[in-house]
């Protein structure tokens, strides 16, 4: 992978990362629009490393926060009451289904991929729900009303990660519009709970590098790797900034329009092709 091909999907990581239009459905579509190698290994952890930092740093206060009423919560044995005292422990609910279903059922979803014209379906087809449930959501629950088991819902739905063209934006604040939370305290929350499988995908990955080699994979460079992670955070404050302004004035139905337009565009270009070859 050339590092022009890096700044690119870095480019492009770092904006839909936090955006409900599947991160993973952008990088199978332009390794298939511009016939370039798909980002794989240390590339990953590059994207998972930029998207996490950019979190703790967008959020840096909120962070600083939960984790310090986190700590006094454990150390002093205390119930958690305030929302700082409780938020840690509905992030980690929310996770659970999460991290459960990408152990058991990766593997098996991951041969989807190799199909571009199943990743456009799957990314229409799942913008539907993310428009439904916003646009029948109430929003009538704001920050301060987030329990055990919204949570856990949200999480279930953050599950739909897995198949590629859903995106774990997409399946978070669908469970949260169906709970009935506003656009500000959903995204917000969705944002939050990404951050410990972002964690995860970073340790996880990063642990595949090895830093000591001539060069991180057969086909990248250094230079490419770190301004994949560089451009990654810098795009992934872009576009958590633009996305949690975004959503106090707009509905999801635009993603929803979006994520057909892509599919479409996909379609189009496999039609073309088929019809000129």
């Amino acid at each position: 992978m050339t590092t022009f091909q890096a700044i690119i999907y870095s480019i492009i990581n770092g904006i839909t990362e936090f955006l409900p239009v599947s991160a993973s459905a952008h990088h199978i579509f332009t390794a298939y629009l511009l016939n370039w190698p798909e980002p794989t290994g240390p590339m990953l952890a590059a994207f998972s490393t930029g998207s996490f930092l950019a979190l703790l740093v967008y959020f840096k206060h909120d962070w600083a926060s939960m984790i310090s009423s986190f700590l006094q919560v454990i150390i002093f044995r205390k119930r958690p009451m305030s929302l700082d005292e409780r938020m840690p422990f509905f992030i980690l609910v929310s996770a659970i289904p999460t991290v459960a279903t990408w152990y058991y059922l990766h593997e098996q979803t991951a041969s989807l991929r190799t199909d571009p014209l199943i990743v456009a379906a799957i990314l229409a087809g799942a913008g539907l729900p993310l428009w439904f449930a916003d646009t029948m959501s109430r929003k009538n629950k704001g920050m301060f009303d987030w329990n055990w088991l919204d949570a856990f819902v949200t999480g279930v739905l953050q599950t739909l990660f897995v198949v590629p063209g859903a995106g774990r934006m997409m399946g978070g604040l669908t469970g949260a519009g169906f709970r009935n939370y506003n656009r500000e305290a959903a995204g917000k929350f969705v944002l939050f709970a990404a951050t410990p499988l972002l964690a995860g995908s970073m340790i996880s990955r990063l642990r595949e590098v090895d830093f000591h080699s001539a060069m991180p994979m057969a086909d990248m460079s250094w230079l490419s790797f770190y301004l994949a992670m560089a451009i990654s955070f810098l795009t992934g404050l872009i576009g958590i900034g633009a996305f949690m302004k975004h959503i106090q004035r707009n509905g999801m139905g635009q993603y929803f329009i979006y994520r057909c337009m892509v599919a479409a565009a996909v379609g189009i270009t496999f039609w073309l092709r088929n019809r000129t070859g």
